[in-house]
């Protein structure tokens, strides 16, 4: 059995027309704006993970540490504590080779650094970065840890996984939507 097409008269087009622009603008809108949330994230984080790294490199318990036989003793607990305080997801600690001495996973003290960019904090630099570690991709704030004479000893690296900056900016979307 064959239907009979109604015909469509230009009024209704028209309004089908308009309601399917005003969808396609919203949309885009939508896109936009999460975009837009996503870059300010993540901005606010790496500062905030910066902000962080440079606190944490001037503690004098940090430095003093690097003096002890197994610095990890100390700075272990002390920046699991911060970490908690601050909701980083980790800060991690090491020598100047790179070696972990805190590590929100106690299993990887001892162990390297992973991710690669620590070169511009072992010149001196602070900077925030973006690289895959042992935990994940992440936003971090890295900085060097200076003795008492000025020379570098350590490294700390403060950060913020992608996926929990990926997932904030989808629950914000969510209430936008």
């Amino acid at each position: 059995m064959k239907t009979k097409k109604l015909p469509m008269s230009l009024q209704t087009k028209i309004i089908g027309s308009n309601i399917l622009n005003t969808i396609f603008i919203i949309l885009i809108f939508l896109v936009i704006s999460l975009v837009i949330e996503y870059k300010h994230v993540e901005k606010q984080m790496g500062n905030q993970a910066l902000q962080l790294a440079i606190a944490v490199s001037a503690m004098p318990t940090v430095v003093s540490s690097f003096e002890e036989g197994d610095p990890s003793k100390i700075l272990q607990p002390l920046v699991n504590r911060i970490r908690k305080e601050t909701g980083a997801e980790f800060i991690v600690i090491g020598n100047i080779e790179g070696v972990r001495y805190a590590h929100p996973d106690e299993k990887k003290l001892g162990l390297p650094m992973v991710g690669g960019d620590n070169s511009q904090a072992l010149q001196g630099e602070f900077y925030i970065s973006k690289a895959k570690g042992s935990l994940g991709k992440s936003i971090r704030g890295k900085g060097p840890i200076r003795n008492e004479e000025g020379q570098i000893i350590g490294v700390v690296s403060v950060g913020y996984l992608m996926e929990d900056l990926q997932e904030m900016v989808f629950q914000r979307g969510k209430k936008i939507g």
